[in-house]
């Protein structure tokens, strides 16, 4: 495929765009919603991309889309073999604004959008009462009252973005520009252009002056997600900077003082605070003023209900569904390793896939997994999928526990005919539990 037309480079918007782009539609007619509270997508040929598109054209990883302040989108190629084009011109990176027609490979996907609306509050996205998501909360409130860096640890999908965002809007720095990074995402050659800035000339394809992220959250605050994939080397660069408070653009001699406040965040836990960690003890302890903890979802299934209910509620879709039974107890069964980002996507997928009452196999497609996913068997040899694995287990421990399938039905809260017909198809005896009998009286 012959590429044509000029390489341009990505200009940050002055000021808010009144429209915001909700939403890509291919020329097949396919809709990719981007959620607003989500801040990257990435678009590619493999089915572990947010948006796989299928044609022969599109490289496995095409390019991603990123929100960044204000709301506005960027779409960045990440070396596909057949470039990405915005409104026919081939970019490297370039401002995703409603109505764009963005190429990839041989599928053209249209930027729809809506009218910018006050944004939701990140407090009231935060959903949850179980005491250790509260005391995260309680702690996130104290802190946003200050202007001391803050360090939130959690697994992936956990909502470390949301609390940040959360922090900002209520720390006296509300009215300043929100900029979210991921360092994850940024190529180790740029890191230094994208976090600091660069003038022009710097380098190859530098044609004009730009800010990095620290002078872009000037006035407000700058969330580094994921600082512990920093690549090592770079970090005491970045410790030098919150330490002076000054930056320096690639290419430029002078240094320019910036106001931000720092809030970063990590999902590498192994060794932290310590010598062994990702994260250099040095730029920790800087970063770390408060540490914030969130809880991984399998801690606080308590939350489950509110949670998924806030979910359907977000689509006018949603709000017509139930689910059944068995679909809540297999939701509560499964340990969600994607927490809180992992719920929603199931959730959205039953949405899409489900009638009006959402059964497990809505939730979780079989499409896709891997062999390793669906080699397990039940007692009677059934091949058990994904979410039937931990249903499985805690079915025979009720039933362990309690010798009956009416008793352990009640005990797990599944009615008592679903528990009859799975320990039927899975092959779960009351021989192979016997009830315990109480001991005879004397």
């Amino acid at each position: 495929m012959q590429l044509q037309g000029q390489r341009t480079q990505s200009i940050l918007p002055p000021f808010p765009t009144p429209q915001l782009v909700i939403a890509l539609r291919s020329s097949t007619g396919v809709l990719y919603p981007l959620e607003p509270t989500e801040r990257r997508w990435t678009i590619g040929s493999q089915p572990a991309c947010d948006l796989v598109i299928e044609d022969r054209c599109v490289s496995s990883l095409h390019c991603l889309i990123e929100r960044v302040s204000h709301g506005s989108l960027i779409v960045r190629d990440r070396g596909s073999r057949n470039g990405t084009f915005l409104d026919g011109h081939a970019i490297e990176g370039a401002i995703l604004t409603p109505g764009a027609r963005l190429l990839v490979g041989r599928t053209t996907l249209v930027a729809l959008g809506e009218e910018q609306a006050t944004p939701a509050s990140a407090w009231a996205l935060l959903r949850g009462t179980h005491p250790a998501f509260q005391q995260a909360l309680a702690s996130a409130a104290k802190a946003a009252l200050s202007d001391c860096s803050v360090l939130v640890v959690g697994e992936t999908g956990t909502g470390k973005d949301l609390l940040a965002r959360a922090i900002h809007e209520r720390s006296p720095r509300a009215s300043g520009p929100f900029v979210a990074v991921n360092c994850g995402a940024i190529p180790r050659e740029l890191v230094a252009s994208e976090l600091f800035g660069h003038v022009r000339g710097a380098f190859t394809g530098a044609s004009t002056d730009r800010d990095g992220y620290f002078m872009q959250a000037d006035g407000g605050t700058l969330f580094l997600d994921e600082l512990g994939e920093l690549p090592l080397e770079l970090q005491p660069h970045l410790l030098r900077v919150l330490e002076t408070r000054k930056v320096r653009r690639v290419g430029d001699a002078a240094e320019q003082p910036f106001d931000v406040r720092v809030i970063a965040a990590t999902n590498r836990l192994e060794g932290l605070g310590t010598e062994s960690s990702r994260l250099r003890l040095d730029l920790f302890h800087r970063v770390a003023t408060v540490v914030i903890s969130m809880p991984p979802l399998r801690d606080r299934l308590d939350d489950l209900r509110l949670m998924v209910n806030h979910f359907l509620e977000e689509t006018e879709a949603g709000r017509s569904k139930s689910l059944s039974e068995e679909a809540w107890a297999a939701l509560a069964a499964y340990d969600w390793p994607g927490n809180a980002r992992e719920l929603r996507h199931a959730v959205a997928r039953a949405v899409t896939l489900g009638e009006s009452v959402l059964e497990p196999a809505d939730f979780f497609s079989d499409l896709g997994w891997k062999k390793s996913d669906r080699g397990r068997r039940s007692g009677n040899g059934a091949l058990l999928l994904r979410y039937e694995a931990p249903v499985y287990d805690e079915m025979m421990r009720a039933l362990a526990a309690h010798g009956s399938i009416r008793a352990a039905a009640a005990a797990i809260g599944m009615p008592k005919s679903t528990f009859a017909d799975r320990a039927l198809k899975w092959g779960l005896s009351t021989q192979r539990f016997p009830t315990r009998r109480a001991p005879p009286r004397p």
